[in-house]
């Protein structure tokens, strides 16, 4: 039986012989219930007080047989709440050796700081496109509630580098800076993890103009304002719904049909310095590129026939969740984190 469940029958137990003591003295010595309620509590807590009324014959063979059931009892209650406590910290602390083993071992995952209102929309497309991931949370509740739910999660303040290190900074390929309450924290923690990886993708989130400067001032890769994305969804809305219908559908998960990719030509790539023309046929893959970006250049290029492809580019890619995941094998690209049909950067 587990030991919360043997507490709560010792807890039962203790009930009944309170009851059944109060019970007896009132009918053996014949006293009020206060007294004999008090005289059953002491007894059966052992603490040497005096007897209320003195007691007669059966009175003291009643005690005693209070006192040795009382003991037992009480002795079998503070021995299983004991061993409940003690199991508790030391699954606590087994739970949180296990999990600091687990992120020990993460390599190019990424770290979200924050389970607030961005942090829990963000974390569920990371869990449905198998994309390891750290949370960081500074509330230990929200923290616990995280774990709970099979998080990996580092509790503290993502501002402290220690707590940035323990969730693996230095081997993380991204990291998601959500907005704080102290706007000069997102500054920090992106100027912090630059230095500790300089090859980090860092996302920030900035609800203040200003704020967004200083992160990418700090070292961020991206700022994303929330409210100028909105504003461009409800222009959209108003002005072409059509197209934001398209969009919403092919970088759902959850769609069907159509779905944007972005795929990185490898190194060794037999396609290096080939046409899209060439790359299209060789492969006999129906797909379209949508646009082609080269490594370190910001300016993304809307491809014809001839364009040609140099390994490390990054294109833009549409087609079903089936072809484009034929096209990342013919490349010698990962897949699985694609077979359910997520947008994954393989670069």
């Amino acid at each position: 039986m587990p030991s919360s469940q043997r507490l709560f029958v010792a807890m039962l137990v203790l009930l009944g012989l309170l009851g059944a003591g109060t019970f007896g003295y009132m009918e053996i010595e014949h006293w009020n219930f206060v007294d004999s309620l008090f005289m059953t509590a002491i007894t059966l807590s052992t603490v040497g007080y005096q007897t209320v009324h003195p007691l007669d014959q059966s009175g003291k063979y009643f005690t005693i047989l209070l006192i040795v059931g009382g003991v037992g009892t009480v002795g079998y209650a503070i021995a299983t709440l004991s061993e409940l406590i003690l199991e508790g910290h030391v699954y606590k602390l087994l739970g949180i050796r296990k999990m600091d083993r687990k992120i020990g071992s993460l390599k190019d995952h990424v770290i979200v700081c924050g389970y607030g209102k961005i942090g829990s929309l963000v974390i569920p497309g990371l869990v449905e496109r198998s994309i390891p991931f750290v949370l960081i949370e500074e509330n230990p509740q929200i923290a616990r509630e995280a774990v709970e739910k099979g998080y990996l999660t580092v509790e503290g303040n993502a501002s402290e580098e220690e707590v940035l290190k323990k969730a693996g900074i230095e081997r993380a390929r991204s990291l998601l800076v959500t907005p704080s309450s102290r706007p000069a924290d997102s500054v920090y923690i992106t100027m912090s993890s630059r230095l500790d990886n300089p090859g980090l993708s860092i996302i920030a989130l900035a609800s203040d103009p200003k704020t967004e400067s200083k992160l990418l001032k700090a070292g961020a890769t991206r700022v994303v304002s929330p409210f100028v994305l909105g504003s461009h969804r409800m222009l959209l809305a108003l002005t072409q719904p059509t197209i934001l219908d398209v969009l919403d559908r092919v970088v759902s998960p959850e769609s069907g049909g159509f779905v944007f990719d972005e795929i990185s030509i490898p190194e060794s790539s037999r396609f290096d310095g080939r046409t899209v023309s060439e790359f299209s046929q060789d492969l006999g893959i129906k797909f379209h590129i949508i646009a082609i970006q080269s490594k370190g250049l910001s300016r993304l290029v809307l491809p014809t026939a001839e364009t040609i492809i140099s390994a490390r580019d990054q294109m833009v890619v549409i087609g079903t969740r089936e072809d484009i995941l034929r096209v990342k094998e013919n490349l010698g690209l990962p897949s699985d984190l694609y077979e359910k049909g997520q947008s994954f950067e393989t670069a």
